[in-house]
């Protein structure tokens, strides 16, 4: 038995398109993916600048805002600075007015006769303690207006400091959530391009499979054809064996019969002789007493010559070629149709040959002794033959079946035919063994 060879082909072509289409089809989503991915990047980065866009603008606002109230808050502190010194050049003035000894109030005092007295002396001091009242309070009040003035800035740079830590803050968690989001997304859009990629991944594996399924499914096929045709050739060898065994014991059935036949023939040939110088002996004396008594007529019943069921085909002919030179000469010419078939059978042909035989012999004569010619069929059918050359055959049992028929000879097609058709044997190789006969 022959050994199969059936392994998968990996490279096959079947198994490179499957490749080939699974790793477009990542690629294709993996390039949309990625694109996702760096637009969502693009996006949420935008999203974050943005938002520190606006806290800084945020901050410039609020520095500029209270840069105002600062200083909003230092012109109020020149104004009072100014206050202060206008408050205090008044005061020097006033006190100077006061204290003028050529002034108003000294005119005054001196009409008055208080010039240079006690009271004048009072007065100046009280005069200079207002200045110095009037200074002193001014200098307070300024003090404690700067004072003010400065709590005031201090606490618009804790006010601002604290709007932008909080602006600041909030800025801080907007970036921090636009970054959380956009971090989700994309994390997201990782997740399902792995789901994507273990999809495809999935479908090509089972395409995969069905390819080498199907490849599976030929090699079993291919298996089961070469086991078959293993087979068939084992039983169509088996067949030609019997067939070659059958051949064989024919021709060896078919040589005895042709062995004993040639025998019997050998045997008839002499039994033949002895019945043509039987029938010669006896034909002379018919002539001879037909001759003495000059009373029988040339066509009418002379001497018969009786030939016995055990005469031969050769003296049936002799009897023939002389009832056809003479019809008062033969004794046959007066038999009947049965004496005839008896003379064959005896002769050794089969019930059918032998009533053949006697058919054409009887008419013969009859239709010699009415003045008929011999038909065409006639003389057709006593055409022997014989295989004039060896055929070109398919088969070796076809070769022994032709030399098997080519030992026979015969005088009709549908006679070989029939032998032919005993055997298994092409139609084409039938036609060239029949042609091979002349027919």
């Amino acid at each position: 038995m022959a050994e199969n060879n059936y392994a998968i082909n990996y490279d096959d072509e079947r198994f490179k398109s499957v490749n080939n289409e699974k790793q477009d089809r990542l690629n294709e989503v993996n390039n949309t993916y990625n694109n996702m991915i760096s637009q969502s990047d693009q996006y949420y980065q935008k999203q974050i600048d943005a938002a520190k866009d606006y806290a800084t603008t945020q901050q410039d606002l609020q520095n500029q805002q209270t840069q105002l109230a600062i200083d909003e808050i230092n012109q109020q502190k020149e104004k009072a600075n100014k206050d202060y010194l206008k408050e205090q050049r008044g005061a020097y003035s006033d006190w100077q007015k006061e204290s003028n000894r050529y002034g108003v109030n000294a005119e005054q005092q001196a009409a008055s006769g208080l010039r240079n007295a006690g009271y004048s002396e009072s007065s100046q001091v009280s005069m200079y303690n207002t200045y110095q009242n009037r200074v002193s309070t001014a200098r307070e009040s300024y003090n404690l207006a700067i004072q003010n003035y400065d709590n005031g800035i201090r606490e618009a740079r804790l006010q601002n400091n604290s709007k932008l830590a909080e602006i600041a803050y909030q800025a801080l968690q907007t970036e921090l959530e636009l970054s959380l989001n956009g971090f989700q997304y994309k994390n997201q859009l990782l997740l399902d391009q792995v789901n994507k990629q273990q999809e495809i991944d999935n479908t090509y594996y089972n395409r995969w499979q069905n390819v080498l399924s199907q490849m599976n499914t030929e090699n079993a096929m291919a298996e089961s054809i070469r086991q078959y045709n293993e087979k068939m050739a084992e039983e169509q060898r088996q067949y030609n064996e019997s067939m070659a065994e059958n051949v064989r014991q024919y021709n060896t059935t078919f040589d005895e019969n042709v062995r004993q036949y040639n025998e019997k023939m050998a045997y008839q040939k002499e039994r033949d002789k002895v019945a043509d110088k039987q029938w010669e002996k006896e034909y002379k004396l018919a002539k001879k007493a037909a001759s003495s008594s000059k009373k029988r007529s040339s066509s009418g019943g002379g001497t018969s010559v009786n030939l016995t069921n055990g005469s031969s085909k050769n003296g049936t002919l002799a009897a023939q070629n002389n009832t056809n030179s003479s019809s008062s000469s033969s004794g046959t010419s007066s038999w009947s149709l049965q004496q005839f078939v008896d003379y064959y059978k005896g002769s050794g042909y089969s019930d059918k040959e032998a009533k053949k035989l006697a058919e054409e012999s009887y008419n013969k004569i009859h239709s010699k002794s009415s003045g008929a010619s011999h038909t065409s069929a006639g003389r057709k059918d006593s055409t022997v033959h014989k295989a004039t050359s060896t055929p070109k055959l398919s088969t070796k049992v076809a070769d022994g079946i032709f030399n098997t028929v080519s030992k026979k000879s015969y005088t009709k097609k549908s006679d070989l035919e029939k032998d032919l058709d005993r055997y298994i044997i092409s139609s084409s190789d039938k036609s060239k063994i029949i042609k091979a006969f002349g027919f």
